[in-house]
């Protein structure tokens, strides 16, 4: 998680508008190198229409094939681009670019929350050491604006730090990895001025 794609081009962040292709993108970063038919008993959409956008993704440049899983020349894996991605509205000089960067970034939030939404209705069903470490915290912070992207640094350093702590060898078919009592964990975090 160490790269980081900063987005600039309109072309790729549309990629990411398209509902289907958020949830393939979402997949395969939870779930690690996965074919066509893994993909569509997540994902409620036809074999066919997934490879149409995995190959879309692929295109822009957020997944890859990995020929290396493959037990034959008929099946297809794909795996995502290691890094993280981030993109700004400012860096986008036309109106059309701008507001798709917003759009983009409106429809991440949108996941995000229904993400939460979705763990809050399930909470009951996990365990009770998972229900007791899983956390919501808000803070009101007095800050200028280099102490803000200080914080945020240390804040991404502190991730990188821990995402690689239970990172699965992508080069392993997810069959013959060892249980290790690891789930997902999703985190998200926004930090932005505002005033009383």
């Amino acid at each position: 998680m160490t790269d980081k794609r900063r987005l600039t081009d309109p072309d790729d962040l549309k990629g990411l508008t398209h509902p289907l292709r958020r949830t393939l993108y979402r997949l395969l970063t939870q779930l690690g190198p996965a074919t066509v038919t893994m993909l569509a008993e997540h994902a409620d959409a036809d074999p066919g229409q997934i490879s149409y956008h995995l190959r879309e993704l692929g295109k822009r440049g957020f997944i890859e094939e990995a020929p290396e899983l493959a037990r034959d020349r008929r099946e297809r894996w794909w795996k995502v681009v290691p890094g993280s991605l981030s993109w700004s509205t400012s860096e986008f000089a036309d109106p059309a670019g701008r507001a798709l960067a917003d759009t983009a970034h409106g429809l991440m939030i949108e996941d995000e929350f229904q993400r939460l939404r979705a763990y809050l209705g399930l909470r009951d069903s996990w365990g009770e050491e998972w229900r007791n470490t899983a956390q919501t915290n808000n803070s009101t912070l007095r800050l200028a604006p280099e102490e803000l992207r200080a914080m945020c640094a240390e804040i991404d350093d502190v991730i990188v730090r821990w995402s690689a702590v239970g990172r699965v060898d992508p080069a392993i078919r997810p069959e013959d990895r060892p249980e290790d009592g690891r789930e997902h964990v999703f985190l998200f975090l926004h930090a932005f001025p505002e005033r009383p």
